[in-house]
Formats: structure tokens, C-alpha cells, sequence
């Protein structure tokens, strides 16, 4: 039996149907840790949950066949819209019912939490039952990495390339071709983000962190999740080598994906010579070395080589976005919180787990400068921008300008929702931030980042909003409010 539906609702259907029976499967560890932890309460949900997804997806999927060689973009952003969407709003009902005094909108929030990365919470992670802390969890794991790209790894049929799809999930400069079937390059992506998860928990176990943990830390921190479960995000007291261990899976995490397909085709020289990877890799240094000199002159009694270390994985943790805190930075000097802000705003690598602007944005956004200048005193020169020594498309770099003024529009907007609700100016600004960014971490709160209990279901809703804007890179979110975005094609 083949449902009658126009291709492009067949293609939409289908992906949806194919994320919907992947993230069933992955509940079955949460649903086997319910039960062997005789944790009832959130045991019912979890396996409704489980049964609803793997049914849909699997009937949805045999039902609903697309044999489509091109999708258009506006499709594509549809699907990864209202999978993501589908995907927060049954994953509220294990948080609804497995917590007791959870109302809706704080289920809301969780969901949209674990998904898009950001390491915000209502309660404490570590108070939740630990089938709904694993549940956190691998939302981290299949947000940060991206629903639709595993969706894309896994799926059995050959009869379109899904590049295009994926590029709505993960926008930016891919330093790969664009005809790449996903059979080849996503499968790899997806074994790439495994092999380092699965690296990172026999590391764990190694240094002797508990199971349970090493694997929680394992999912999240390879999704520069942040590291909730322990302590709400505040790791100071774990041991030198965990640290050390966390800090290099972050940092791996915060990578253009790309890179690590192209060392696998043993292209080292162009993985070395990428310029976003070396501003990536200055930037943590600089960043580390200037907070380093302003804390040796305004605490002389603190050790430079050892507080050197500490500061870099500090840096890394909030240039990933994780947004761990894993030194004593609240004592850090006022003007160290500037560097770090600017850090957050600008984020990872294009095309990784980390949230922000994105490197090749800013990269592409400082060489617009000069190269408008320059065009202004040789207007009839036919030298072009280059990113990685490659020629740019100038609708392309449009784009990247564009979405950093979008990005800062969209943040302070959503300070000024904020603020709307009792929340002070400033605290409605950091937090702004952390949300878009999905670091989850307030400038404010460093010491002990702060949870959403204390806040009214409005200022939850809109920190979801921007959640969701963040990770989705604010676009899908935007089209909405268009008109053409939902006509026909053959109305467009």
C-alpha cells in the first residue's frame, strides 16, 4: 500500500519517518536502563514513546517511498525544520511524565535543551532519573552530530544525494564536492563522531571515571553538549587526565567535519593549510595566552605554567560552546570576560557539534573589509575573495555577511523578549547569548551556571526559541514568515 502524496511531501514524509525509526531504536538503552534501575515512574512514557517512533518510522517509511534525484531548498529546510520540531515535541512527553512537577513548558525546554545542545536545565541533570539523564544525553549526541545527517547515513535508499538536505542542517564552506553521495561521506561522518565517542568512554573508564558517567560525558561533550550531569556543568573537581581527556574531545568536536574526511583521504597538507582550522587553532592560543598574562599580573601569586594549562581548557570549553566550567574563571579579571564573550559569539568550526557565528563566517566577514575597499579604489579589478586560497561565489559571501548581522539581530531581540518578563537587562543579554550560541552558559554565572527553574513559562519559550534559532542556524526559522516559503512550487 503506496500513499498518494506529491513527491515533494513523499520526500518530506520519508525523512521525517526514517529520523522518527532511528531515534526509537536509540531509546531502547534508556528504556533498558528504566527498567533495570526499577525507575517506574518514567519507564511507561519512555516505552510509549520508544513504540509510537519505531512504529511511525517504520510504517511511515514502507508506506511513503521517494524516488526524488533533486529536492529545492525550500523543501529541504521544510524537512529539517519539522523533523527537528517532531523530534523536541515527543521527546517532551518522557520529561513530562517520567519527572513529578514538571509542567509542559518545563518539559518544553528540556527537550529543546538536549536536542540543540545547550547545556541549560530546569533542575539539576544529576537529580533526574538516570534513564532520563542517558535520554539527555543521546538527544546531545543526535542533535550536535545532526538528525538529519545520521538519518542520511542510515537511510537504505540510493535514488537521491542528500547533500543539499544536509547543508540546511549544517550550513557553511565544506572544502568537499557537493555531489558526494551520502552513502560514501556521510556513513564516514557518522563512524568518524562514533569512533571519537566511543575513544573518549574507554578513555574515561581508563582515568577512572564511573560507567555510568563516562558514558554520559562521552555522548554530550563529543556533541559539545557540555558536561550538565556533572554538577550542573561545573567540573572543577575532576581529576587532571578526565580534564585533559574532555578538553581534546571538545576541541575535536568543534572541527569542520570535513577536515576529518579529508585525512582520511590522507589530504594532511590541505587539513593543515585550511584557514579556518588555523584561525580556530591561533585564536584558542592567543585567547589563552592574553588571559593568562592579565591573571599573572593581577595574581602574582598563582602559578603562569600551570594556570596557563588550566586557562586553555577553559578556553576551549567555551570556544566549543560547551560551556563546562572546568577552572575557577569566575575569579578570572573583569577584562578576561570580554575575550571570553567575544569567543562565544564567534564559536566553532562551520560544520561541526559547536554552536556561535562560526569561524568561516568571521574569517569570511574580516576579508570583506579590505576586499571592499580595495574594490572601491580598483572598481574595474576582477580579483575575486578567497577562503582556504579557493575563489568564492560573491552570492556566498553575501550570505555569510548577512548571517552575522542576522545572528545580532536575532540575539538582541531576544534579549529584549527577555527582558520583557521581569529579567533585568543585563541578565536578559547573557542569557540571550548563551541560548542563540547553545553554550547554556550566563557571562554571569560562571561560578555556578544557573538553572531555568526561577523563570516564567514566557522567558522559558523564548529561550527555546532561540534554542532552536541557534542550532538551525536562525534560517528555517526565518522562512517561516515568509509567504513563498509555503506555495506550491508551481505557484512560486
Amino acid at each position: 500500500m503506496t500513499i498518494r502524496l506529491n513527491n515533494n511531501k513523499k520526500f518530506i514524509l520519508n525523512i521525517i519517518s526514517a529520523a522518527f525509526e532511528i531515534y526509537g531504536i536509540c531509546l531502547l538503552p534508556c528504556i533498558g536502563v528504566s527498567a533495570v534501575m526499577h525507575e517506574d515512574i518514567d519507564y511507561f512514557p519512555l516505552s510509549m514513546v520508544c513504540l509510537i517512533s519505531l512504529m511511525g518510522g517504520f510504517i511511515g517509511r514502507r508506506m511513503i517511498t521517494s524516488s526524488i534525484h533533486q529536492v529545492r531548498p525550500r523543501i529541504c529546510y521544510m524537512t529539517t525544520l519539522f523533523t527537528w520540531l517532531l523530534l523536541i515535541a515527543i521527546t517532551v512527553i518522557p520529561f513530562y511524565y517520567g519527572i513529578p512537577g514538571y509542567s509542559v513548558v518545563d518539559a518544553i525546554l528540556e527537550s529543546t535543551a538536549s536536542w540543540t545542545t545547550t547545556g541549560i536545565g530546569v533542575y539539576d541533570t544529576a537529580s533526574l532519573p538516570m534513564a532520563l539523564q542517558l535520554l539527555r544525553s543521546i538527544c546531545n549526541w543526535l542533535g550536535g552530530i545532526g538528525i538529519i545527517m545520521v538519518t542520511l547515513a542510515l537511510l537504505s535508499s540510493r535514488k537521491f544525494i542528500g547533500w543539499n538536505l544536509a547543508s540546511t542542517e549544517f550550513p557553511g564552506p565544506t572544502f568537499l564536492k557537493n555531489d558526494s553521495p551520502f552513502r560514501t561521506d556521510y556513513r564516514k561522518l557518522v563512524g568518524i563522531y562514533a569512533g571519537f565517542t566511543l575513544l573518549q568512554f574507554i578513555l574515561l573508564l581508563l582515568a577512572k571515571m564511573p560507567p555510568f558517567a563516562a558514558l554520559l560525558t562521552a555522548l554530550s561533550n563529543s556533541s559539545t553538549s557540555g558536561l550538565q550531569h556533572i554538577n550542573n556543568g561545573v567540573a572543577i573537581a575532576l581529576s587532571t587526565p578526565v580534564k585533559i581527556i574532555i578538553t581534546v574531545f571538545a576541541f575535536l568536536g568543534s572541527v569542520n567535519c570535513s577536515l576529518f574526511l579529508l585525512g582520511i583521504r590522507r589530504k594532511f597538507k590541505d587539513v593543515l593549510k585550511n584557514s579556518e582550522l588555523m584561525f580556530y587553532f591561533w585564536r584558542v592560543v592567543l585567547t589563552s595566552l592574553l588571559i593568562t598574562v592579565f591573571i599573572a599580573v593581577s595574581m602574582p601569586e598563582r602559578s603562569l605554567f600551570s594556570e596557563l594549562g588550566r586557562v586553555i581548557m577553559q578556553v576551549i570549553s567555551f570556544v566549543s560552546t560547551s560551556g563546562y566550567i572546568i577552572t575557577d574563571c569566575a575569579k578570572w579579571p573583569p577584562a578576561c570576560m570580554l575575550f571570553i564573550l567575544l569567543q562565544m559569539f564567534i564559536g566553532s568550526c562551520a560544520m561541526s557539534t559547536g554552536g556561535g557565528i562560526k569561524v568561516a563566517r568571521i574569517i569570511i566577514a574580516l576579508k570583506t573589509v579590505p576586499f571592499s575597499v580595495y574594490r572601491h579604489i580598483h572598481p574595474n579589478s576582477v580579483r575575486t575573495l578567497t577562503f582556504s586560497k579557493k575563489p568564492m561565489k560573491s552570492d556566498y559571501v553575501i550570505r555569510a555577511n548577512l548571517f552575522v548581522a542576522l545572528f545580532m539581530i536575532t540575539y538582541l531581540l531576544g534579549a529584549l523578549l527577555l527582558s520583557f518578563d521581569e529579567m533585568g537587562l543585563y541578565d536578559a543579554l547573557n542569557y540571550s547569548q548563551a541560548m542563540i550560541t547553545n553554550t547554556g552558559t550566563s557571562i554571569g554565572e560562571l561560578d555556578a551556571p544557573g538553572l531555568a527553574e526561577r523563570f516564567t513559562p514566557f522567558t522559558k519559550l523564548m529561550m527555546c526559541l532561540l534554542m532552536i534559532a541557534g542550532r538551525l542556524e536562525i534560517y528555517p526559522l526565518l522562512m517561516i514568515f515568509f509567504r513563498n516559503f509555503w506555495k506550491s512550487d508551481a505557484s512560486v
